[in-house]
């Protein structure tokens, strides 16, 4: 009898368990990793995916493309996205990695609206990265010369977020989950900007996002990104190079510090700009450089000093007076501090910034020069 009770029960589990209802054939998937989003000229939207395909022994050697470009349109983006799916391979996008918007539809379209969809997906990552287009976004999904061994695209932009250490000229990544926190809350953004160079991607400065219309309204160069970098506190790495009596040097940006401090006089917002970057002397052409003496570099530090003072005040410029608008967030300084003051002028922030004063103070340390002085 007991056995008779233990076998019924067994084959009651059996009934409940759902085994692998949803298992798919991965050798008949693509992976979707990288998407480009254009604006056509009859407004309706195109949709480039960049597709991993299946890859076997004998199609590794037969030469088959390791991947394929699927292209869709649609009036809105998830008519466009369905349109995909009566594709072959059918498309998997949880591995998704890079979004590219392109500059048509970002100058035109709300990005924030644009993106709606893949914020509501529950399959799509919001860690996927968000980036601006120089031109075209399907041009940046394109390879350059078929016949010869390319990375591909998506998984190059992919590589290449890593090297912000290295190069200062990179901004941190913005993922799509953080961009559509900003455009809720009414913040001007930086996102990375990214063009075509003779088929290859490869990142160009950043995109400036205006509040309120959440529309592209401009670009920095890659220079300009990296002193940005420096006055919002989260560059890594690279150099600053520059020229002592028509010679070069080239500092190299070992660790960096800023502190920002907001003040309020006569209803008019002021922002003091303290930066402290810690390097080495990388390269000194002056035949007569002395790097062992203390006053020789001091000449040096105080040469970098004016350098960036007045990279810092170009750009600052730009954004006041030229883009008026504020993505470099010091509106938090104000909202932090000073909370009843941003209550009532939140609404015009970006007129307010366009007259705000901004003073500086500019500091670098040499604490190293290599093997080579006088």
């Amino acid at each position: 009898m007991k056995i008779i009770t233990k076998l019924a029960v067994m084959f009651l589990m059996l009934q409940v368990l759902c085994g692998c209802w949803d298992v798919r054939n991965i050798e008949k998937l693509s992976f979707a990793r990288g998407l480009a989003i254009d604006e056509t000229d009859d407004h309706q939207y195109k949709l480039t995916y960049q597709n991993l395909l299946p890859q076997s022994e004998k199609s590794q050697t037969s030469g088959k493309p390791e991947f394929v470009n699927v292209t869709s349109h649609g009036k809105t983006i998830l008519e466009a996205v369905s349109d995909v799916s009566i594709k072959d391979p059918p498309i998997y996008s949880d591995h998704l990695k890079v979004i590219l918007l392109g500059e048509k539809l970002m100058r035109n379209q709300n990005i924030d609206q644009v993106f709606n969809h893949f914020i509501r997906d529950d399959e799509l990552r919001r860690s996927s990265y968000l980036m601006v287009a120089r031109g075209k976004a399907a041009d940046i999904l394109t390879k350059g010369n078929p016949d010869q061994q390319q990375p591909m695209p998506s998984e190059k932009l992919i590589d290449l977020t890593t090297h912000s250490g290295y190069n200062g000229k990179i901004m941190m990544p913005l993922r799509i989950g953080r961009a559509s926190v900003y455009s809720q809350n009414g913040y001007s953004y930086l996102i990375q900007a990214v063009k075509n160079q003779k088929g290859k991607a490869k990142y160009d400065g950043a995109g400036i996002i205006k509040r309120g219309s959440n529309k592209l309204i401009g670009f920095l160069s890659a220079n300009e990104t990296q002193t940005l970098t420096w006055v919002m506190g989260t560059i890594q790495g690279g150099v600053m190079p520059t020229k002592d009596k028509g010679y070069p040097i080239t500092f190299e940006i070992k660790k960096s510090k800023t502190k920002i401090k907001a003040v309020i006089k006569n209803g008019k917002p002021i922002f003091h700009i303290s930066v402290k970057t810690k390097g080495i002397l990388t390269e000194d052409q002056n035949p007569k450089e002395n790097s062992f003496s203390k006053t020789y570099l001091s000449k040096l530090e105080n040469i970098f000093e004016k350098k960036l003072e007045r990279d810092v005040k170009k750009v600052m410029d730009k954004l006041q007076h030229e883009y008026k608008t504020d993505p470099v967030f010091l509106s938090d300084h104000i909202r932090i501090q000073y909370p009843d003051y941003w209550n009532k002028v939140k609404g015009h922030w970006d007129e307010l910034f366009s007259e705000a004063d901004l003073t500086y103070d500019i500091s670098f340390k040499i604490i190293n020069f290599g093997t080579v002085g006088k």
